[in-house]
């Protein structure tokens, strides 16, 4: 059960002991109507003390995400007042705060959504929100409604889950500081006992395996633990405790916990208007797949852009597959990267197979060109032949966007053996592009004996998709996966900045908060 969530004594945070049952089951108050300009006495009933949970849940999820200062305010009034959560209007202006802020996000485009880039969310009380609000309420399933306004996150209970226990372990001390070291299993270091505690408080190493004679010893049941918590953060699982798992290690929970709740929101989209089936591309994981509807049918790992030039967050549709492609290569690459080794090589375009092509579309012999003048401003562009020796491999998948990115494969296979994957100029490079080609082309007039033969051949072919499948890429760094362990990876791109965000108010409220235990 390592790195796991069960079901049992999960940590449900409630608001203080005001929130249980000591309430009037009605209240009565007076709203400024500002459409109406005219002041009507509403009658709010009090929710039961499972909407009221609920609502409480989400809002505190988001507050914790830190999307929007409306929900940290509501959160922190709520939190620190015993009135609020004995008032009825509390619980509406939590459902009009959450209710609006679906309809918003879903019309968000993908980048906005992605980087957490709001533009001008401005929630308003409404007379027809209160009345949709009272009408839920007096419905025998008003739970199963106030549930809809969950988010749309695969496996999303489960996440809510860790996320409470992450708030759990926060509460139970201070997290180890281990120092700066490095540590190779059998060896003997003074910081093993600070490792072996956050192993055992994550849940990766049990408490039962502390048996040892030595406790500063590395020892195989310490590097075992180690291993699954190295596959849990996307790191190489070689059971060495280097600078990239330490950073992990030191890592508290309550940073844990927000890293989470953004991609908890980060994956909220309904799962309907991606298309009967679609491409997923998981930039901090490193990772794509095919889904068709709620069944995954296709993965593959993936390298991504480098930092200094990123894959961007887009929606797009693969369009066609591209036999044995030519690369034109970008005039950024051109420019910064190859002038400089074609100055140098003198056998440049021969070990490459490439050729210069001028405005007109023609070929040009390098032995033509002017060095010196060229060097500052190239002016042709440099193509690269079809064949195995080509940047994009023999596949390529194009998809129409503004930034000239597709997916591709690639002629550098072992690039993807390492962990760290961020090495491509802003393009997809998938591994298992031949299968990930015959799956998109399946059903087609492409059948396997002919793709086979056009792969023989360096002649570049254009297949077109006749249902293009949607791709999108996106920047999930947190989720339960599928046996129940908590997933995390690095924020590549900077999109986060995971300290600042875990020292905050809402932060130091739940840290703070006394929770009650149920099963």
């Amino acid at each position: 059960m390592r790195g796991k969530f069960t079901m049992s004594s999960i940590v449900v945070l409630m608001i203080a002991c005001h929130m249980a049952f000591a309430v009037q089951t009605q209240h009565s108050l007076n709203l400024n109507e500002a459409s109406t300009g005219y002041q009507q006495r509403y009658t709010l009933p009090m929710p039961s003390t499972a909407i009221r949970a609920e609502l409480t849940e989400l809002l505190m999820e988001m507050a914790i995400s830190d999307i929007d200062a409306s929900f940290s305010n509501q959160w922190l009034e709520l939190i620190d007042s015993s009135d609020q959560a004995k008032d009825p209007e509390t619980y509406f202006n939590i459902y009009s705060l959450l209710s609006q802020f679906r309809t918003y996000w879903y019309a968000l485009d993908w980048n906005s959504r992605e980087r957490f880039h709001l533009k001008q969310f401005r929630p308003v009380s409404s007379p027809e929100l209160r009345e949709q609000y009272v009408s839920i309420l007096k419905n025998p399933n008003a739970l199963s409604f106030i549930n809809q306004l969950r988010p749309n996150s695969e496996n999303y209970l489960s996440s809510r889950r860790a996320l409470l226990s992450l708030l759990q372990l926060s509460r139970e001390g201070q997290w180890p500081s281990i120092p700066d070291t490095k540590i190779y299993p059998g060896e003997q270091n003074n910081a093993v006992p600070m490792i072996r505690e956050v192993l055992v408080r994550n849940n990766d190493l049990l408490p039962n395996n502390q048996a040892v004679i030595d406790k500063t010893v590395y020892d195989e049941s310490m590097v075992d633990a180690i291993k699954v918590f190295q596959r849990r953060h996307g790191l190489a699982a070689d059971g060495v405790v280097g600078r990239r798992t330490l950073n992990w290690l030191r890592l508290a929970p309550q940073v844990r916990a927000v890293i989470l709740a953004r991609s908890i929101l980060r994956s909220d989209f309904p799962r309907e208007k991606l298309g009967s089936r679609y491409v997923l591309v998981n930039i901090p994981e490193f990772q794509m797949r095919v889904w068709d509807g709620n069944n995954q049918i296709f993965s593959s790992r993936v390298i991504v852009g480098q930092v200094k030039r990123q894959t961007p967050i887009l929606s797009s549709e693969i369009s066609s597959v591209v036999l044995n492609p030519a690369w034109h290569v970008p005039k950024s690459i051109l420019q910064k990267d190859l002038v400089p080794k074609m100055l140098k090589d003198k056998d440049f375009f021969d070990k490459g197979q490439f050729e210069l092509v001028d405005s007109q579309g023609e070929t040009v012999s390098p032995d033509a060109i002017a060095w010196d003048e060229a060097e500052s401003n190239f002016p042709y562009q440099l193509r690269q032949k079809p064949g195995d020796h080509n940047a994009l491999g023999r596949y390529k998948f194009y998809l129409p966007n503004n930034d000239a990115i597709y997916l591709h494969s690639t002629s550098m296979p072992s690039y993807f053996e390492k962990d760290l994957r961020a090495l491509s100029s802003g393009c997809v490079r998938v591994e298992d592009a031949d299968n990930f080609a015959r799956l998109l082309l399946k059903g087609s007039k492409w059948s396997v004996t002919k793709l086979d033969d056009l792969l023989k051949k360096d002649t570049t072919k254009w297949l077109p998709i006749s249902n293009p499948v949607p791709v999108y890429t996106v920047y999930w760094r947190g989720w339960v996966d599928g046996s129940g362990q908590l997933q995390l990876r690095d924020d590549i791109y900077r999109f986060d900045d995971d300290a600042k965000m875990a020292n905050t108010p809402v932060i130091d409220s739940l840290i703070r908060t006394p929770v009650k235990k149920q099963s």
